[in-house]
């Protein structure tokens, strides 16, 4: 796909919801916390990605976006 842009989906805490970040400080309704195991193979053939790329997307979302 190269023609293809980068899309992110949103959670509503990766934006200036200062809400939204009290209630994940303070604690509100219920929190989750999981952790999943996702196979090269996988992200190959259904995310259409790899493990590298998926960390940079992390990094220039919810890091350096965070503090601009």
């Amino acid at each position: 796909f190269p023609n293809m842009k980068l899309v992110a989906i949103s959670g509503n805490y990766c934006t200036d919801k200062k809400p939204a970040a009290v209630n994940w400080i303070l604690g509100r309704g219920r929190s989750v916390v999981a952790d999943a195991v996702i196979t090269k193979e996988v992200l190959k053939s259904v995310l259409k990605t790899d493990a590298k790329t998926m960390v940079s997307v992390n990094i220039q979302k919810n890091l350096v976006g965070s503090s601009i």
